[in-house]
């Protein structure tokens, strides 16, 4: 069996273009014969400059509306394997892609996760991704599953109440939990790599658990104090506060996230259960490297 050379990608933002930069990177090699960006109306897209970028670099930009599985399968001829990186704020599109999907004969289904481990997940956002694996089984359509920790350069932001900038931080429980952490760039290089490299028996039903760095925010803001010299006023929130927001507000998703990581919900698995050594020239970048970079 020889890899596959023909990908699309749902959700062009953080994730979904960094990997189809790769993938082009890829097809200038000669290991892609065709990206395809799949998105709704140029006109109401707020990626456009994005868009037309990658289209320079060799990408079809292909017009989809996501609750037509007529116009998604016509936008689908000839591709092999379908990438989501859609946001948690459009799981709800992915049935429907990949119902459409299996019908234009695609072979394989990278749903979004790039984050925690959703194998597990009883709550919330995690658990919406968990119960798509169950609708992909149904249409025995195979999933690759990319697991990677929080996305460093996602989170450590003021929206999850870390400001490096203004050098303060909140986080969940006492800060000691370690997490596994990856870099967005990282992560996109290895996903196109190992789509690109291994074979379609490689990648069927399996679950890639990745990491560039395991490590507790505390050990982070006392590595970024040492690199700065710049000091960190750390606030902590009990498990208990953490889910009293929750049950204020169940869309709460940084109060949720915070409250899985205080108790390691971000740790991709094992030492020993990590897929890093599938790309040996991968070397991800620790945490403190992309914070200070």
């Amino acid at each position: 069996m020889t890899p596959f050379k023909s990908f699309a990608i749902a959700g062009i933002g953080s994730v979904g273009a960094p990997l189809a930069e790769e993938l082009l990177k890829q097809r200038g090699a000669g290991k892609v014969r065709e990206v395809v960006l799949l998105t709704r109306s140029l006109s109401q897209s707020s990626n456009n400059k994005t868009l037309e970028r990658l289209a320079s670099h060799g990408a079809r930009i292909a017009e989809v509306d996501y609750a037509s599985e007529e116009s998604i399968i016509a936008a689908l001829h000839g591709v092999t394997v379908v990438i989501s990186t859609v946001s948690h704020m459009q799981l709800h599109v992915q049935p429907t892609l990949a119902t459409a999907a299996k019908k234009a004969g695609v072979r394989l289904f990278v749903p979004s996760e790039y984050g925690d481990p959703t194998d597990v997940a009883e709550t919330g956002v995690l658990k919406v991704k968990r119960d798509f694996h169950a609708t992909l089984r149904e249409l025995d359509l195979p999933y690759l599953l990319t697991f990677t920790g929080p996305l460093t350069d996602f989170i450590l932001v003021p929206y999850f109440h870390i400001d490096f900038e203004n050098g303060t931080a909140t986080v969940g429980g006492d800060g000691n939990a370690a997490n596994s952490f990856t870099y967005i760039p990282d992560l996109a290089r290895f996903l196109a790599y190992v789509l690109t490299h291994l074979t379609p028996d490689q990648l069927y039903w399996k679950t890639l658990r990745i990491e560039g760095d395991r490590i507790s925010f505390n050990e982070i803001f006392k590595q970024y104090t040492a690199k700065t010299g710049k000091k960190i006023a750390v606030s902590y929130q009990s498990l208990p506060e953490l889910q009293a927001a929750l049950k204020a507000n169940p869309y709460d998703v940084a109060s949720y996230l915070s409250s899985e990581w205080a108790q390691g919900g971000g740790l991709v698995g094992k030492s020993e259960e990590l897929s890093n050594g599938l790309y040996p020239d991968w070397n991800p970048k620790k945490v403190i490297d992309v914070i200070t970079q």
